[in-house]
């Protein structure tokens, strides 16, 4: 018989205060494996079918730029109803309804959380069970502890948004494991390379990994903007640590000081604590509706990114789609479409003072020229229809996951 607290220590080291790498080096233990193995037999007399062999694992499916971008994949091949599995406690259910129209949903993030590595087993045995299933994860640590029990049939695929976030971390151990390693962008395609080369993972592996960008909808023509009167600044995001939204607030008091004609307008949840300064900022909460985001959008003149780290925001697609220029620190994979002057503009990740002293400087040079901001808002539109299209995007990704073309 096993020890009860040799589990209560496992799910303390799982779902408390945890380095993923430990978590994954813990999932590969005897004992751990033998209680897998045997839990696996459970899942082969789960009374329940998965007609379509694909199986989709997400963290959340609340608000934010990558669950939104894990809806649109599952809508690619929505005509199979895949499933997806949520593995992880979401903040709200604002994407559900979008995850919805295309598949058949599992919130089971309690029993993969509290059930482990029972929840391994018992998955990873139902999954065996099909003879070509897929299944496709992003930023989840349980689809990693997932992959090392999953038979060679399966057909195993990882999503890389960014480097930063703890994903690349808990699955490296996966690396060798992957039929295929997907990408937004060459940045973080570098990044995955680099790593291999430093843990000494077979440099042949790169080759499976695939650059698929995300995509938007694109107005035909340019969306008209009003040249006079307010200049419309805008914030789109989640209140993390990494977007820095404080420092928002600051450009704004800045700004107002000058006595720029600027409107900030922070669309999300953000917190109003005293160390804020939100007396030169609208905060317009959670939206959810597209038809109420596109009227944000088609008002604003300007996008606001201050992250300090970053893939390559979905938000910023949307702005340039709608004729809204970026302004954005330089890091992450926004620097390969925000080109300084045609595109967007771009602020250098430095000292935060820095930041925000050079994030007004920018807004007081549109405010300015407004005639410069026409030329750019067109231009980062013309942009967005070359390159963020869907059409693309969804033959990208049927072909990945139903082999396609």
């Amino acid at each position: 018989m096993f020890d009860y607290g040799f589990f209560k220590l496992t799910r303390q080291l799982l779902f408390g205060n945890r380095d993923d790498r430990t978590v994954v080096n813990l999932n590969r233990t005897a004992v751990l494996r033998l209680v897998v193995t045997l839990c696996q037999l459970l899942g082969w007399l789960f009374p329940f079918s998965n007609k379509s062999g694909l199986f989709f694992f997400f963290p959340f499916f609340h608000i934010g730029g990558a669950e939104k971008v894990h809806s649109e994949i599952v809508g690619c091949v929505a005509e199979r109803k895949p499933w997806v599995c949520f593995t992880k406690k979401s903040l709200n259910r604002a994407l559900w309804p979008a995850f919805e129209q295309g598949a058949r949903l599992w919130n089971l993030w309690a029993f993969f959380r509290y059930l482990y590595p029972m929840s391994v087993g018992m998955t990873a045995g139902f999954i065996n069970r099909y003879r070509q299933p897929v299944v496709f994860g992003s930023n989840s640590l349980f689809f990693a502890l997932l992959i090392p029990y999953l038979k060679p049939h399966v057909r195993c695929i990882d999503l890389t948004h960014a480097f930063g976030g703890g994903a690349e971390d808990f699955m490296l151990s996966a690396a060798t494991r992957l039929d295929k390693r997907v990408v937004i962008n060459r940045r973080v395609l570098d990044d995955l390379t680099a790593q291999y080369r430093q843990f000494s993972i077979n440099p042949a592996l790169v080759e499976r990994i695939e650059i698929i960008g995300n995509a938007v909808q694109v107005p035909r023509t340019s969306p008209s903007k009003t040249l006079s009167g307010e200049l419309l600044v805008l914030f789109v995001g989640r209140d993390a640590p990494e977007k820095r939204v404080h420092l928002v607030g600051q450009i704004a008091r800045r700004s107002r000081d000058r006595g720029l004609s600027v409107r900030f307008v922070l669309v999300g949840d953000f917190r109003r604590d005293a160390d804020r300064d939100w007396g030169c900022c609208e905060l317009h909460g959670v939206v959810t509706a597209s038809e109420e985001m596109a009227s944000i959008y088609s008002q604003a003149h300007v996008l606001l990114i201050t992250s300090s780290r970053e893939g390559f925001p979905l938000v910023v697609m949307e702005a340039m789609a709608n004729g809204v220029v970026p302004v954005c620190t330089a890091v992450g994979g926004i620097p390969e479409h925000v080109h300084p002057g045609w595109t967007g503009l771009l602020v250098e990740d430095r000292d935060e003072e820095m930041i925000v002293a050079d994030f007004v400087e920018v807004i007081t040079e549109l405010e300015h020229d407004r005639e410069e901001f026409a030329r750019l808002s067109e231009s980062a539109h013309r942009y967005a229809r070359d390159h963020f299209a869907f059409e693309a995007f969804r033959s990208a990704y049927r072909r990945l996951l139903l082999g396609e073309g």
